[in-house]
């Protein structure tokens, strides 16, 4: 069992228990003391729980999910590295639309395309004026994440059909990716209507968290772009839905 399957097992584990030992975790998974160390250590690096004497204690799942300019300068490695993929995708004359994300935003950094970029997000906008033709969708201001929403967005959506989106997510389940606003989602399930190909890019850590609102399901989603293979029961899922996978290459 890879790494990123059993501490995504872990996690599942410790939200039934609250709390781990090093030893209950060596005995559920028949490691050694050394690869529950390594895995606590991992979890523990992450944010998802904390040390204790001789094991992990549950963090506050919705604490690991912080305000934009927070999560900005998380796991920047890999966003950077999914987001020179995932620019790949794009074409030119193409009409586009970047999500609030902070690795679309690493993507809009890359944007050197004759396209027509759309966003309701501002930092993507300052980025993506440099390269392209762009437009903001404005609305009412979400300051914590740093978007626009409400129903002056959705209308503008309503009249656009998209050649293609990148959206991102703050949770990955298996009945799909999950964001921390309403409204966010909202968004999302509007954009999934009017694009002929909806994107999600995300980072590994994503399979390991817990979000407030389901945005879509893997039905509504044509391609997830992200760094690791996905645990077993959330791959799963994707393929059944007919969702398109691409893991990077490291």
């Amino acid at each position: 069992m890879y790494q990123q399957e059993r501490i995504y097992q872990i996690l599942q584990l410790l939200k039934e228990k609250q709390t781990l030992t090093n030893q209950e975790i060596m005995n559920e998974f028949h490691i050694s003391r050394d690869s529950a160390r390594r895995d606590i250590l991992k979890i523990v690096n992450e944010g998802k729980a904390e040390r204790t004497h001789g094991g992990i204690t549950l963090c506050t799942i919705h604490d690991q999910v912080g305000a934009y300019n927070v999560r900005k300068e998380q796991n920047v490695l890999a966003k950077k590295a999914i987001a020179k993929q995932a620019i790949q995708y794009l074409t030119v004359h193409k009409i586009c639309f970047f999500d609030v994300s902070t690795t679309v935003y690493e993507i809009c950094a890359l944007v050197d395309k004759n396209i027509e970029a759309y966003t309701h997000s501002l930092s993507n906008i300052d980025v993506l004026a440099k390269h392209c033709d762009t437009y903001m969708v404005g609305g009412k201001y979400n300051q914590k994440n740093r978007f626009m929403y409400g129903s002056q967005v959705l209308n503008v959506l309503d009249d656009i059909y998209f050649d293609f989106a990148y959206i991102g997510a703050a949770a990955i389940k298996e009945d799909g990716i999950y964001v921390e606003d309403f409204e966010d989602a909202a968004i999302k399930k509007k954009l999934a209507k009017r694009c002929a190909c909806l994107c999600v890019v995300a980072d590994q850590s994503k399979y390991l968290k817990t979000s407030k609102y389901r945005a879509l399901q893997w039905k509504e989603i044509n391609m997830l772009c992200i760094d690791a293979f996905p645990p077993e029961n959330i791959l799963k899922e994707i393929r059944n839905a007919g969702c398109c996978l691409d893991v990077i290459k490291k």
